[in-house]
C-alpha cells in the first residue's frame, strides 16, 4: 500500500528540485528525505527521481505518481473531513505551526477560549517561521498557519491554500532612551540614516532595507538576531536603534527603550493559512477563534 507521508514527502521534492530544499522547506534532514524517497522507490519497484544537475528530476513513474497524490491526498482529507464531522468538536485534532511571536501573543487566549468551548479538542503547536509554515501546511503535515508578510513581499500560497487576513500590525521604531531623538515621538527614516541599527529575521530585515532604501540611505547593520528580547537589550543599551512589530513590543518592554514612529516603515500583515476547500470543524473552531483577538499591538482592526 502507498505510504502517503512519502507521497508528500515525493511532492516537495519535486516542486523544489532537490531533496536538500525539501528537508529545509519540511524542516526534516536531507537523509531523512532520502530514506523516505528510498523506501517509496522500494514500495512501488521501480526509480522515481534521478539526478539533474545539482538536484534532481521526477522520472516517468516519479510523474505519474505525483500527477495522482494531490487526488489520493484531497480524497484523503475529504474523508477526515467527513468523520470529523460526524464526531462534531467532540474529538479532533488541529495541528498547529505559527511564528514564534505569535505562539506567545495571539495562541493562547484563542487555546483558551477553544478548550472551553470544545475540550475534546487537541491542539498541537509548531514554532515555524512563515515560509516553513507555509511548507508544514502543503505537506499535509499542518492544519493551519499563523503567519506575517509585509506588502512587497506576500506569502506564497498558491492555490491550494487560503489566507485568512487577522489584522495589521505597525512597525515602529525603538531608540534608547538616551538618543537625542528619543523624544520626538515621530521620526523620519532618514533622520537615522547614521546611527547603528539591529535587523532581525530574514523578512523582517528585507522589509527594513526596502524602507530605508525608500528612504534614501543603506542602513548600517551592525547587529542581527530573530530574537525580539535581545534586539531591545540592544537598544536600551545604547548599542543601535531598531524597527520591530507592535505584537513584539506588546509581548516585552525593555527599560532603556523608546518607541517613535515613522510612517515609512508602514505595518506587515497576520493572517492564518488553511488548505484550500471544507474545513474540519475543530481547524474553523480554531479559525474563530483566533479572528476573535484580541490583537495585541494593533492601532485598529
Amino acid at each position: 500500500m502507498l505510504d502517503l507521508h512519502r507521497a508528500r514527502v515525493l511532492r516537495e521534492v519535486a516542486r523544489l528540485g532537490s531533496m536538500t530544499a525539501a528537508a529545509r522547506a519540511l524542516s526534516f534532514t536531507q537523509p531523512a528525505v532520502s530514506h523516505h524517497i528510498a523506501r517509496l522507490e522500494a514500495e512501488v519497484g521501480t526509480p522515481l527521481v534521478v539526478r539533474h544537475g545539482r538536484g534532481v528530476r521526477l522520472t516517468e513513474a516519479g510523474r505519474i505518481l505525483v500527477d495522482h497524490v494531490e487526488d489520493v491526498l484531497a480524497r484523503t482529507a475529504d474523508v477526515e473531513e467527513r468523520i470529523a464531522a460526524i464526531a462534531g468538536l467532540r474529538a479532533g485534532r488541529v495541528r498547529a505551526a505559527v511564528f514564534p511571536t505569535a505562539a506567545a501573543a495571539l495562541l493562547p487566549d484563542a487555546l483558551a477560549r477553544l478548550r472551553e468551548r470544545a475540550p475534546g479538542v487537541a491542539v498541537t503547536l509548531t514554532e515555524a517561521e512563515p515560509p516553513q509554515a507555509l511548507a508544514l501546511l502543503r505537506a499535509g503535515e499542518a492544519d493551519l498557519a499563523v503567519v506575517f508578510a509585509y506588502p512587497h513581499s506576500p506569502p506564497d500560497t498558491g492555490t491550494r491554500l487560503r489566507e485568512i487576513p487577522l489584522y495589521e500590525d505597525p512597525i515602529h521604531l525603538a531608540l534608547p532612551a538616551d538618543h537625542p531623538l528619543a523624544g520626538k515621538g515621530r521620526l523620519r527614516l532618514a533622520d537615522l540614516a547614521g546611527d547603528p541599527w539591529v535587523s532581525g529575521c530574514e523578512r523582517c530585515r528585507g522589509h527594513l532595507l526596502h524602507a530605508c532604501a525608500e528612504a534614501g540611505f543603506t542602513p548600517r547593520i551592525a547587529f542581527a538576531t530573530d530574537d525580539h528580547v535581545a534586539v531591545q537589550c540592544l537598544v536600551s543599551r545604547g548599542l543601535a536603534v531598531t524597527a520591530l512589530p507592535g505584537l513584539a513590543f506588546a509581548l516585552h518592554r525593555e527599560a532603556g527603550v523608546v518607541r517613535a514612529e515613522a510612517p515609512e516603515l508602514g505595518h506587515r500583515r497576520i493572517a492564518a493559512v488553511v488548505p484550500a476547500g471544507p474545513r474540519p470543524p475543530a481547524v474553523a473552531a480554531l479559525l474563530e477563534e483566533l479572528a476573535t483577538g484580541p490583537f495585541p499591538g494593533a492601532r485598529d482592526r
